[in-house]
Formats: structure tokens, C-alpha cells, sequence
């Protein structure tokens, strides 16, 4: 990823996370109005970085460097670009949707679909303890599964290949 991204996105996060532990609880109280302003010139919401924080601050994950990972992967493939899109909770598959046997598969799936797309809504994390412990039964992580859904390009069988190789090795 560009140092610059890398530099800024650190850069946010520890405001982020300094305002958080300050009671600043909200995405909207989460940065200052500059650095909020930057966060959505590189394609991110201040709702994605809240999550984040929020998780970190209350059960230890996703540390920083997963959320570079996620975060430096939207930038890289789509920095800058935002839509007034959002896709609603409800148009998600449901978590016990299943593809070839294996139940929320198909929800993360779109899920990260929708984030690199910028049209997930805020109210759902791409990384929520969920899928975290969902992709740890595959010893994958989120940038990596990120990677394999962008890779995939709409095909959970590719996915769901990625992941049974992530649980082999």
C-alpha cells in the first residue's frame, strides 16, 4: 500500500481510537471535522474506522495492522471513490444462509463485496467478532479474505477454495 495511505490511515486510527477512549463514542465525535474529511477522500466512512476502534477498544480486535490491511485494500482499489449507495442489512444473506455447506459464507461474502464497493450500510462492519470467528476457523484474516473476494470476482466457489487452502496450511 502507498506510505502516504498507510501514513494517514495510522494517523486516523489513533485520533480515532484517543477520542474514543476520551468518551467520544460516536462516528460522528470519532475524528475532527478535517480528519473525517480525509478519511472520505480515501473512501472510507467514519462508521468503518468507529467499528474498528470500537472492537479494538472492547475486545482487543482487529488490532491496527488488520485494519491497514482492510482499509488500505478500499483505498487501493477504489480511493476516492464513494457512492450514496447503501445496500440495508436486509438485502444481506442471512447468517445462516449457506453455500455448499457452509453457513455465512455467503453473508461475509457480500459483505466484503459491499465494503470494497463503499455501499455497505452503517450499520454492519465488514470484520464484526462474527466473521472474525468464522474466518479464525479457517486461519484466514480479514485482509486476506478481502483479497480473495476482490480476486474472486463474484465467485463464492473461488471463496470457499481460498478457504479451505487458508485451513490447510
Amino acid at each position: 500500500m502507498n506510505t502516504h495511505y498507510t501514513t494517514l490511515l495510522k494517523t486516523l486510527h489513533t485520533e480515532a481510537l484517543a477520542n474514543y477512549q476520551s468518551d467520544c463514542r460516536t462516528p460522528d465525535t470519532i475524528l475532527s471535522p478535517e480528519s473525517s474529511a480525509a478519511l472520505v477522500c480515501l473512501g472510507l466512512t467514519n462508521s468503518s474506522l468507529y467499528d474498528y476502534v470500537d472492537d479494538f477498544s472492547r475486545y482487543g480486535a482487529p488490532d491496527l495492522e488488520t485494519f491497514l490491511g482492510v482499509a488500505g485494500l478500499r483505498v487501493a482499489c477504489f480511493g476516492g471513490v464513494q457512492t450514496n449507495a447503501e445496500i440495508p442489512e436486509s438485502d444481506l444473506p442471512r447468517k445462516s444462509d449457506s453455500f455448499d455447506g457452509v453457513a455465512w459464507l455467503p453473508r461475509i461474502i457480500r459483505k466484503a463485496e459491499c465494503f470494497l464497493e463503499g455501499t455497505l450500510c452503517r450499520d454492519i462492519m465488514y470484520g464484526c467478532s462474527g466473521d472474525r470467528a468464522f474466518l479464525a476457523n479457517y486461519h484466514a484474516n480479514l485482509p486476506g479474505f478481502l483479497q480473495a473476494v476482490l480476486q474472486a470476482k463474484g465467485d463464492p466457489a473461488s471463496v470457499l477454495r481460498y478457504l479451505k487452502d487458508q485451513a490447510s496450511t
